[in-house]
């Protein structure tokens, strides 16, 4: 599947829409070969713009979507829009759908033990022909982490569901995807979370127009720093801009 994309700060971001994706997850699981998929948000671009070995990752990563409004607002002013943003939340939701269709078998890593649980159950409670291959809490040691990867293995998944935050989520996945006998591993920040009841999704009008941030940063007053870095990228992407026309001048 030729995939287009769109350069922002030198990240390749797909031209996708969701089921696009989901069509293209589809064709990788039936391959077999792991493939590592990036739901990037503007915080998630502006570190790679600005961390060389980060950017790295992202160039090496199979697939980059538009998680964030940020990323789709950074699209437009670069005159070539996306058709949708694909979210980490809603491309879960459309694999779960996929997974009790196909058959495919899920592995849960990530957040506390009690979310995790809840989360998976949850999930089958909705979903209770999908195949949970697996699942693991995020809080383990560094030396535990050859027997997470070892323990992955054996469940055999199709799909690697990881929500370690970001960055610690893709750079587990990139630095163990050659030893993951894994088809597709997604990054998914707080999915989880929502999945288990513990945090919420931004009411849709919100979510519409691209406010989800500004929700988040309601009920979560303690992440202003964090949003900070949405009108840095903003900033970047424009004096990117500027600096593209002057060059062809």
């Amino acid at each position: 599947m030729k995939i287009e994309t769109v350069s922002i700060l030198g990240v390749r971001v797909a031209r996708m829409r969701l089921e696009q994706v989901c069509d293209w997850i589809r064709i990788m699981v039936e391959q077999g070969k792991p493939r590592h998929i990036v739901t990037a948000n503007a915080e998630i671009v502006y570190k790679a713009h600005r961390e060389k070995d980060f950017f790295g990752l992202l160039e090496n990563a199979d697939l980059v979507t538009a998680d964030g409004a940020g990323v789709v607002l950074a699209a437009r002013l670069l005159g070539c829009p996306l058709p949708e943003r694909v979210t980490g939340i809603d491309l879960v939701y459309r694999i779960f759908r996929l997974a009790e269709e196909k058959g495919w078998g899920l592995y849960f890593l990530g957040a506390s033990q009690d979310v995790v649980e809840k989360a998976v159950l949850n999930t089958l409670s909705k979903h209770p022909r999908m195949r949970v291959a697996g699942f693991s809490h995020g809080y383990y040691s560094q030396e535990e982490t050859p027997q997470v990867v070892s323990n992955i293995n054996k469940a055999g998944p199709d799909i690697l569901l990881v929500a370690l935050g970001s960055p610690k989520q893709e750079m587990f996945i990139r630095q163990y995807i050659k030893e993951l006998d894994v088809p597709v591993s997604i990054g998914v920040g707080g999915t989880f979370d929502i999945l288990a009841g513990t945090a919420r999704r931004a009411p849709d009008w919100m979510r519409r127009y691209g406010l989800e941030w500004l929700y988040r940063l309601y009920r979560e007053p303690r992440r202003y720093k964090r949003m900070l870095a949405l009108p840095k990228f903003v900033l970047a992407v424009l004096v990117h801009k500027l600096k593209g026309r002057q060059s062809s001048k």
